[in-house]
């Protein structure tokens, strides 16, 4: 890595050469790529906060995506860092004076024709930034012949203990019945100590976490376990704490499918209220919670450690049963009669759509033919949006309710249904979407309504 610091003579040869570069690239290009659909090139930098001098250097990356161009890159104007902050680049990329020009990474995934990749920049403050210092950084991404695009992200400096969490992990094939070791890890990435935090994980339903004594326990809304703790310590700049052994975590039978352990750290002084609509209690234990320090202090830190927040996925197979529930019904012709239909989860496992924000136990209604739907609940409607005749009714479909179908409850909704005639031919319910996979016991997904 090289880093780079702007000085007023380097930042006139390097415009000049950026010039002259520039304009021997327009004219080596060929007639024929004149001819053809030059592609696009787009370069993302995101703004930048850094701890004063003392502190690690940051890792951010700067992403650049191409479809159909050639020689994509990006070039980076240093200038307006001068005095605030330096930049190091990797070896791939060119540096003249205060520009910095990088391709197209070689590590780049390309994707149905999209190349994206990934330039690490690491951070520095400037010796002589104060707190809120702030610069700018301007970047172009073209390629031959596209249509350059300048963007602008901002540096700040700030003085003071900055907390961040370190953990990232995904663990697949995770079965109902062990316990897992959840890695919490966080480092300081600010240019003064941080004396005591507060770390915040939140276990999805059915994840059942150890006990400590200074952590407080709670439920949310969705059944998910909220575990709030008092961690007493001095955390030291570019220093990496640690749980050791983790904090273990028992997979209990109501878990199924996607889990999210998320964890927060922060400055006790400074943190945030806890979060709302949860009652907290401490636990009997036997243990307290501690970070130990890990390894030496970090001189930067990882381009993966983003900010305060951090997590663990866990992809869990588990087991469950959604039967479908149908409705067998009487009456003459021209009567209006009530078909409650839906649902029921015979777990043990329970959806979980807290992860995308979305509602789970959604289902289809197809009415039986010969009946005319008089009245329905106002979270079903019918699937294309009309609403069909009694000689070919239309199929509804109704949302779920809730972010999580407890096991051993239902979600049922009631139809007025007018009955035509008596056609003997029945309607349907069965699940939507069959989240977050296809059931144990798919025989009984589908149930018959029937008018007789």
């Amino acid at each position: 890595m090289r880093s780079v610091r702007v000085t007023r003579g380097r930042l006139v040869h390097g415009l000049t050469t950026l010039v002259l570069a520039t304009v021997m690239i327009g004219a080596a290009a060929t007639p024929a790529s004149a001819e053809d659909d030059p592609g696009w090139v787009n370069g993302w930098l995101g703004d930048v906060t850094l701890g004063a001098a003392g502190a690690p250097g940051r890792t951010v990356p700067l992403t650049l995506t191409s479809t159909g161009a050639t020689q994509p890159r990006v070039t980076i104007d240093l200038t307006g860092l001068a005095g605030v902050a330096t930049a190091s680049f990797p070896d791939f990329c060119v540096t003249e004076g205060a520009s910095v020009t990088c391709p197209m990474p070689p590590t780049a995934i390309d994707e149905f024709g999209t190349l994206t990749g990934t330039v690490p920049v690491v951070f520095r403050a400037d010796p002589g930034a104060v707190d809120g210092a702030t610069g700018t950084l301007d970047y172009t991404a073209f390629g031959e012949q596209t249509e350059a695009y300048t963007q602008q992200a901002t540096v700040t400096v700030r003085s003071g203990p900055d907390l961040l969490d370190m953990v990232d992990e995904y663990v697949s094939g995770v079965e109902v019945g062990d316990t897992r070791p959840v890695p919490v890890a966080v480092v300081n990435a600010g240019d003064q100590p941080a004396v005591d935090l507060r770390l915040t994980m939140r276990f999805s339903v059915g994840l059942v976490p150890a006990s400590y004594r200074n952590c407080r326990y709670g439920t949310d809304q969705v059944l998910a376990t909220v575990v709030v703790c008092t961690v007493r310590g001095t955390f030291a700049p570019g220093q990496r704490h640690e749980l050791r052994a983790g904090f273990l975590t028992t997979v209990g039978p109501a878990t199924l499918g996607g889990k999210r352990i998320s964890q927060m750290v922060e400055p006790l002084t400074s943190a945030g209220p806890l979060p709302s609509g949860v009652r907290f209690k401490h636990r009997d234990a036997d243990q307290a919670l501690r970070l130990r320090p890990a390894g030496p202090p970090l001189d930067v830190v990882p381009i993966t450690v983003t900010g305060a927040g951090g997590g663990t996925y866990l992809e869990v197979q588990g087991a469950f049963d959604i039967v479908a529930q149908g409705a067998a019904v009487t009456g003459a012709v021209g009567d209006t009669v009530p078909v409650t239909v839906g649902l029921h989860n015979e777990g043990p496992g329970v959806p979980d759509g807290t992860n995308s924000g979305d509602t789970v136990g959604a289902f289809y209604f197809t009415p039986p033919v010969g009946v005319t739907v008089v009245d329905h609940p106002s979270d079903c409607w019918p699937f294309g949006g009309d609403e069909g005749t009694a000689d070919a009714p239309a199929t509804w479909y109704c949302n779920g309710r809730e972010a999580v179908f407890l096991a051993g409850t239902s979600h049922t909704v009631t139809f007025d249904l007018r009955i035509e005639r008596i056609s003997g031919v029945a309607g349907q319910v069965e699940p939507h979407g069959r989240y977050p996979r296809v059931d144990d016991n798919p025989g009984n997904d589908i149930a018959p309504v029937t008018v007789s």
